[in-house]
């Protein structure tokens, strides 16, 4: 397996030197597989964010009219085997496009693994990653990250990092670093596709998420088809005291239904129909997709995590919602689920 790196100025200093696998900058290297890859950090990274992304891409996968998107928050990645199999078997199958929140990077509760490359590597797939937040070490730039990640059947190019406000609510501050989304591009069927993955804050209110995520599509690619998908937070009030949070418990027994359908009160939809996107078909209208603990109904869960499509078409009925587990009695590994849907990509004429 030949394996070319790249780094973009800043990401080896911010993400450590890679455990598994690091030569120096600009160097290649032999690795014993019989698989060839080629791995290179993104030639067009557009960074605002303190540190730049690490990208590894691998050959394209062969050309499909049309692609399963699955969007996910993975609780760090703590269960990334389980992951794995999960998105091996139906329905999720192998997914051409895996927008991830939630990943860690050298953290102690992941067992110091840099979870979207394994993953990415597991599956055969090129990804990029973002350490939005890093674990300062007494003084020294921190190793270990939380982040975002993107996998897809196609490599990855003009990677870019969009951060958000920079203000952290109280609970990060021991963080450093700045909350972020990432935005790609991929080619399939000789078509331009944008890529985004976006993880919104829940402690903030709805019109900051907006803000959040304006900030994020402002810096998106436009002019051309896209995908974009999260943990969008979409709790419809603040979470950040525990008043708030008594607040939310009474709203659920009272109103259950606006946490599954939370248009109404996050104007952040407002933003993505602004900028093109629509949620439409690509979601299961009002199906929950965060659990806080198994035992609690349904009905009263939250819808949290969202695809939004913009000039392309979700094949109907195609949208679902599965379960973070691995059989049906077994234990989640996240308390979350994974959302997918297929789209439609013709070929240029």
């Amino acid at each position: 397996m030949l394996i070319t790196h790249h780094f973009c100025e800043g990401a080896g200093a911010y993400l450590g030197q890679r455990q598994s696998h690091q030569p120096r900058r600009g160097s290649t290297e032999q690795l014993n597989s019989p698989i060839e890859e080629s791995a290179e950090i993104a030639n067009a990274a557009l960074n605002s964010h303190p540190w730049g992304p690490v990208i590894v891409n691998r050959p394209a996968r062969l050309e499909r009219r049309r692609l399963k998107v699955v969007a996910f928050n993975a609780c760090g990645g703590r269960s990334l085997e389980k992951i794995s199999e999960r998105l091996r078997r139906p329905p999720l199958s192998y997914p051409d496009i895996v927008l991830l929140s939630e990943m860690d990077w050298r953290m102690r509760r992941s067992g110091r693994r840099e979870t979207a490359a394994d993953l990415a590597a597991d599956l055969g797939m090129s990804f990029a990653y973002i350490g939005e937040l890093g674990v300062p070490r007494n003084g020294a730039n921190p190793s270990s990250f939380i982040g975002s990640a993107m996998l897809s059947n196609w490599p990855l190019s003009e990677v870019r990092v969009l951060p958000f406000q920079k203000t952290l609510p109280p609970r990060l501050l021991r963080l450093v670093g700045t909350s972020a989304g990432l935005a790609a591009k991929i080619t399939v069927n000789r078509r331009r596709l944008a890529l985004g993955v976006a993880h919104l804050n829940r402690r903030w209110n709805p019109g900051e998420r907006a803000l959040q995520l304006g900030h994020f599509l402002d810096g998106f690619p436009s002019a051309i088809p896209g995908i974009l998908g999260g943990d969008f937070n979409t709790t419809t009030i603040q979470l950040s005291s525990a008043t708030s949070f008594i607040k939310a418990m009474a709203l659920t027994l009272m109103r259950p239904a606006r946490f599954r359908y939370p248009q109404q009160w996050e104007p952040l939809f407002e933003r993505l129909r602004e900028a093109g996107f629509d949620t439409r078909g690509a979601n299961v209208s009002g199906a929950a997709t965060f659990t806080p603990y198994r035992l609690v109904p349904t009905v009263l869960r939250p819808k949290l995590d969202w695809l939004a499509v913009r000039g392309l078409k979700p094949v109907a009925g195609s949208a679902a919602v599965i379960a973070a587990r691995t059989s049906a009695f077994g234990p989640r590994f996240s308390d979350h689920d994974f959302i997918m849907c297929e789209v439609e990509v013709c070929e240029l004429g």
